[in-house]
């Protein structure tokens, strides 16, 4: 009832021909716009993070490095021993990323040492790579290739010479075994356990390493928004995640807090994005003067290019912190705030941010016209753009592409947080 009287009163005003009293200039209004349009970034908060867990990472990289061939094994110097067992291969299992320094990923790459095609023991490589970014294409690339190894050394999984010296030491037959010691079997294994060891990067180099490095390279397409700068961060806790904090060259009033103690964890190995209410706000400003989005309306709420109307989004923390600004440089010129709450919804996989309680709080005019009625149009266009820009992420593992589909959004204390799935792009 009440909205429909504010919209039958605006409507009177505009049949009475704006009979009011102008208090605001032409100029002062056009000043006031320019002000709002020509504001900078102000501030080194995070405006954006994106957490992606370990868990997510490792399955997608693990199901394309586990499609690749064993690779035989060639180890020197077993004489007669060499004919009492198959042949030996090395079989890439996956690749799991770890916690490191700032900047940098931590790798561990997984192998099954295999005797005729039988896993008989473990083996692991880890690295720390640092993940190239080049924030002027929006894309961070993580991937290793051969020269990242030279200095690793492989770890074997326990019990691993035991393990091969017991398969060599059953495929001996019982009458050869008076002849053959099991110590000596044991030195056999520890030496081709210690050849893996020594030279696994000249063995491997060459064939296993470059595909396997293809095959685990991860590529993150960065939100679409004039990135500043990014930071990598990778934690242990909660089943551990890579976390990716950007900061954009918006003029963001308010950024969000990252926690290594309590890092954004979601369920389900789900991907986060935690963004501010404010850099939603100026994500939405910046998309209108892209011409990304509508940033022209007519007085009935219709987008325009000639429209009398111009918006202008904010987000300030406290009642109603949704702000939607609207000039009108056309004679009368006003100005007209906008304040609203917020609540988020996920219709299929998408995000809806619904203005609630919606208000008018100023007004710098002699009159204005059907601002209420239009508004909701308005608040729905632009957060189209900032819905995309936060959760439609793009990833590549291994050339193959992925698309983020939005599981989930919940709206707290100021923040957004959306949790992402990926599918395969069709």
């Amino acid at each position: 009832m009440r909205n429909a009287l504010l919209i039958i009163s605006l409507a009177l005003i505009v049949v009475l021909g704006f009979s009011f009293g102008c208090g605001a200039t032409c100029d002062r209004i056009e000043k006031d716009r320019n002000k709002f349009l020509e504001r900078v970034a102000s501030n080194e908060d995070t405006h954006m993070e994106v957490t992606i867990p370990f868990v997510t990472a490792d399955k997608l990289i693990s199901r394309q490095v586990s499609k690749m061939k064993p690779m035989d094994i060639d180890v020197p110097g077993m004489g007669n021993l060499g004919s009492y067992f198959g042949k030996l291969s090395i079989k890439p299992r996956g690749v799991k990323l770890r916690a490191a320094r700032e900047n940098h990923v931590g790798l561990r790459l997984k192998f099954d040492v295999r005797e005729s095609g039988k896993k008989v023991f473990t083996m692991s490589v880890d690295t720390e790579i640092k993940p190239k970014i080049d924030l002027e294409k929006g894309v961070v690339a993580i991937g290793f290739g051969p020269k990242d190894l030279k200095s690793v050394k492989p770890k074997m999984s326990k019990g691993a010479k035991k393990d091969l010296g017991g398969l060599i030491y059953k495929k001996i037959p019982r009458a050869a075994r008076m002849f053959v010691s099991r110590k000596i079997v044991d030195q056999a294994a520890g030496s081709i356990v210690s050849f893996l060891v020594s030279s696994f990067y000249k063995t491997f180099k060459d064939k296993l390493l470059p595909k396997m490095g293809d095959l685990s390279r991860i590529e993150l397409q960065l939100p679409d928004v004039p990135v500043r700068k990014l930071t990598i961060r990778s934690f242990g806790k909660a089943g551990g995640a890579l976390r990716f904090l950007i900061v954009t060259d918006l003029p963001v009033r308010k950024g969000i807090v990252s926690d290594d103690e309590d890092p954004t964890v979601l369920p389900d190995g789900l991907i986060a994005v935690r963004t501010s209410g404010s850099t939603l706000a100026q994500m939405a400003n910046w998309a209108m003067a892209k011409g990304l989005v509508p940033d022209r309306y007519d007085k009935k709420g219709k987008p325009r290019k000639d429209g009398e109307l111009r918006p202008g989004l904010d987000w300030i923390p406290g009642k109603r912190p949704m702000k939607i600004y609207i000039w009108d440089l056309d004679k009368p010129c006003m100005r007209v705030d906008m304040g609203a709450n917020a609540k988020v919804l996920v219709k299929g996989d998408k995000v809806e941010i619904k203005a609630t309680d919606a208000k008018v709080e100023n007004v710098d005019a002699s009159a204005f016209t059907k601002a209420g009625v239009w508004f909701y149009a308005l608040w729905k266009d632009a957060i189209k753009m900032s819905k995309k820009a936060s959760s439609e992420m793009k990833f590549k593992v291994a050339g193959q592409k992925m698309v983020s589909k939005v599981v989930m959004a919940e709206l707290d204390d100021d923040e957004l947080t959306v949790g992402l799935s990926l599918v395969a792009e069709k």
